[in-house]
């Protein structure tokens, strides 16, 4: 792969319109309404429908209705990017049933993580577009003024950005570039075995998860690297591992798991459920140096 491999979607400038999106849970009122003010002070028009709110029922036809719904949000030409209101659950069921032939006539920005790795990834794999690993709105209040700056920083930013993250734990020693891609552990490894799993040959992994005891984290790796997955990695860098046992422990789990792999491993990125959660474009080119304990995206 090379740096010209991915389609970076166009920028949203001051003015233009964000859409706020809900492909997986909905959101309560209050980190709704703090999200949206946000948007607004930065100068953004913002769109958002009633379905925000609405909890889910289960069923083949809400995925249906859920997918046109998005394609619907992605494809008004006055929208510019496409935020999710929050993480938690749902996201996955909409594969199936998205038109990609429509959403890649209009490339957009799209923003979220946790349940939102599974368009994440799938949009970027089967798209070749550069997506963003970043807040959704309900974190947005939340954020550290860096986190928020860096968030702002991707929304409008014409195309790659030099940004080096340093002072990072060495887990296996090496340097290593290439595109980044990942997100979520354990929705990525709910990819696995599906026509969507991820498939990281080439690539500058990240992963970040929440509330996970140590002993699934561990599960979990074993089974990307068992499904190969994780065959032809370039190499890993960790982001928030939190509410998922003592540092010491996460250390030894994420250390031992992932020593098969023989590629450099970095922990302590800024990325995952956390105030501290910056963005981070799948897609990206960057290098990662243990001598230097840094990842540094290219501009």
């Amino acid at each position: 792969m090379t740096r010209q491999d991915f389609l970076w979607p166009p920028p949203v400038l001051p003015g233009e319109v964000v859409a706020v999106a809900a492909p997986a849970s909905h959101v309560r009122r209050p980190p709704w309404e703090a999200g949206m003010n946000i948007l607004r002070d930065w100068g953004f028009r913002v769109r958002c429908g009633p379905e925000v709110f609405l909890p889910r029922a289960y069923g083949v036809a809400t995925d249906r209705l859920m997918a046109r719904r998005f394609e619907e949000i992605w494809l008004d030409p006055e929208v510019k990017a496409v935020l999710a209101v929050r993480g938690g659950y749902g996201s996955l069921k909409l594969l199936p049933h998205l038109n990609l032939a429509a959403l890649m006539a209009a490339p957009k920005r799209l923003v979220g993580f946790s349940d939102l790795t599974n368009l994440l990834w799938d949009l970027h794999r089967r798209l070749k577009l550069v997506t963003f690993h970043g807040p959704n709105l309900a974190q947005l209040p939340d954020l550290t003024p860096a986190a928020r700056e860096n968030f702002y920083s991707w929304l409008t930013a014409p195309g790659p950005q030099a940004i080096t993250y340093q002072n990072l734990t060495v887990l296996h020693p090496g340097a290593a570039a290439g595109p980044l891609a990942g997100g979520n552990l354990t929705s990525l490894c709910h990819l696995v075995g599906t026509p969507y799993a991820p498939q990281m040959r080439g690539y500058l992994l990240f992963l970040e998860d929440h509330n996970e005891a140590l002993y699934r984290l561990d599960r979990m790796l074993h089974h990307l690297i068992l499904a190969r997955v994780l065959d032809g990695v370039k190499g890993v860098v960790l982001g928030g591992f939190i509410r998922c046992g003592s540092l010491d422990g996460l250390l030894e789990v994420l250390t031992t798991a992932l020593a098969p792999l023989n590629v450099p491993v970095l922990m302590g990125l800024p990325v995952g459920h956390q105030a501290d959660n910056h963005t981070l474009p799948l897609g990206a080119w960057a290098a990662l140096d243990t001598a230097a304990a840094s990842l540094t995206l290219s501009a």
